[in-house]
């Protein structure tokens, strides 16, 4: 079974990056947006440190704030309740869909990244020769589903995962800003 940690390291301690007080953007840390997620516990602890210390530059609250182990543990239950459950990725054979799906879910939405994974299933079943039938696209992860994902050629999966995500992306209003980083995280799947 897919590890969350292995998946967390990727997408939100490598590509979520850390406290933004919103510059360019909305407030976030680690990819957490306040406008999105007010009520988040971990504000209370951001806040805190920054009203205490306004003299600190941002690299020195991120240092700050990485030092906390209750803001960095409360983040993973964050990623771990709202990303990574909903799409049922503790389920999910292989780590590489997974890491893809977790990072999806939290770059796109959870609901795209569980519409992704059916339809990606879809795909692979109508170009092979996969005695699977096709899955019905209604975002609900269940044992059809996760057969599908667990039986199929993960690489082939993946190909057909990152295609949908990459479509979504250059349907983004937001492409021309974002289009270069958003696409580096789709990464290719590694067969050794």
């Amino acid at each position: 079974m897919a590890d969350f940690q292995t998946a967390f390291k990727i997408t939100i301690l490598g590509n979520e990056g850390g406290y933004n007080p919103g510059i360019g953007e909305r407030e976030t840390y680690k990819g957490i947006d306040r406008g999105a997620n007010p009520g988040w516990s971990g504000w209370k602890i951001i806040d805190a440190l920054t009203d205490a210390n306004p003299h600190l530059s941002v690299d020195e609250v991120n240092e700050a704030l990485a030092k906390n182990s209750e803001l960095q543990a409360n983040i993973a239950a964050f990623y771990r309740i709202n990303y990574w459950q909903p799409v049922a990725l503790d389920a999910v054979n292989d780590q590489q869909l997974a890491n893809n799906l977790f990072d999806c879910s939290v770059n796109q939405g959870e609901g795209l990244a569980r519409k992704f994974m059916q339809q990606a299933c879809n795909v692979v079943i109508g170009e092979s020769n996969s005695l699977l039938k096709t899955l019905v696209v209604d975002k609900q992860i269940g044992p059809e589903t996760l057969n599908a994902v667990n039986t199929l050629p993960a690489s082939k999966l993946m190909d057909a995962i990152n295609s949908l995500r990459l479509a979504s992306y250059q349907d983004d209003s937001e492409f021309s800003e974002w289009g270069s980083i958003w696409e580096k995280r789709l990464l290719k799947y590694k067969t050794s």
